[in-house]
């Protein structure tokens, strides 16, 4: 019995130390009031979300936030966790610069960047649930070389120069090459590849070959799945060898790309995206289990809320 009485006083707190003070929303959370602000960006996100539904089906959306918001505070807390000095700097500069952008649009429909902020530590706590969730010591452990082996299956590094099988006629519409001019522009790009890999030119020095070329300045990381480039390029960069340079087209764009090792030890490129393979692995089941999590809570309804207009 004491150890439920403990629980629920936990909860409580949580509950109480991610509301907004000073306006409350006219709905409750296991009892406890909600900020307005707070609820007020749930709700204005599922607007964005799904701008066709009913006020009905939108505030029902908004509530399915909150209470994956709540759920996510209190087993924060009730798990002991902590955001270390980095991850609250990192929290404190993604807020400026996003309050920067988007201020005033929030303050005009009742979000403060208190709220904002609230809302913002929420998905810190959430990342960082997930990372203990399949850490080592975890519930579901996920190991290093599983994570690894994705990573070196569904991302590849490189870096590319781009060309333009296009041009812009007297009418200012964009019309593809005539063909003779196409295939100049292929064997240009063609011998970018072949002497980046013989040594006789880096990347920078043959993307002069061509006009109208944009290069880019250090490595690029693109997932399986990313929509940076043209689909087909994933493809044709990681069948590239390590270091090695090739030529390809896709639609009215031609590349030049030298793929290089994902996992060399100088980019340390495995750190910086072992999050995102962990969320492309697990993201799926971790949300089912917030959604489970958040079944313990229940929203209450006193009067109504509306966005502004």
């Amino acid at each position: 019995m004491k150890r439920k009485i403990t629980a629920l006083i936990l909860i409580l707190a949580a509950l109480l130390s991610f509301c907004s003070c000073g306006k409350y929303a006219d709905v409750t959370v296991n009892g406890v009031k909600i900020g307005k602000g707070v609820y007020t960006y749930f709700l204005d996100r599922a607007k964005s979300e799904n701008p066709k539904l009913g006020e009905d089906e939108l505030k029902t959306a908004a509530d399915g936030m909150l209470l994956r918001y709540v759920a996510v505070n209190s087993r924060f807390k009730n798990d002991g966790l902590t955001l270390s000095v980095d991850e609250k700097t990192e929290l404190s500069d993604d807020v400026n610069v996003c309050w920067q952008y988007f201020g005033k649009y929030y303050e005009d429909i009742g979000v403060s960047k208190q709220d904002y902020y609230l809302i913002k530590t929420s998905e810190f706590y959430r990342e960082k649930l997930m990372e203990n969730y399949y850490s080592d010591n975890g519930e579901e452990p996920v190991s290093e070389q599983s994570l690894k082996d994705y990573f070196n299956k569904n991302f590849v590094a490189f870096r590319a120069v781009t060309g333009f099988l296009t041009t812009v006629d007297e009418n200012n519409n964009t019309v593809s090459l005539p063909a003779a001019e196409r295939e100049k522009i292929t064997k240009q790009f063609g011998k970018m590849a072949s002497d980046i890999n013989e040594g006789k030119a880096s990347i920078e020095t043959a993307a002069s070959y061509a006009e109208n070329t944009i290069i880019t300045n250090e490595t690029v990381v693109i997932s399986r799945n990313s929509t940076d480039y043209p689909e087909g390029f994933f493809e044709n960069a990681i069948k590239l060898g390590n270091d090695k340079a090739g030529s390809f087209a896709i639609g009215d764009y031609i590349f030049t790309v030298e793929r290089n090792d994902i996992n060399s030890d100088e980019l340390n490129l495995f750190n910086e995206y072992r999050d995102d393979c962990l969320k492309a692995l697990k993201g799926g089941e971790f949300d089912l289990l917030v959604d489970a999590w958040s079944e313990n809570y229940k929203v209450e309804k006193q009067n109504t809320l509306s966005l502004k207009k």
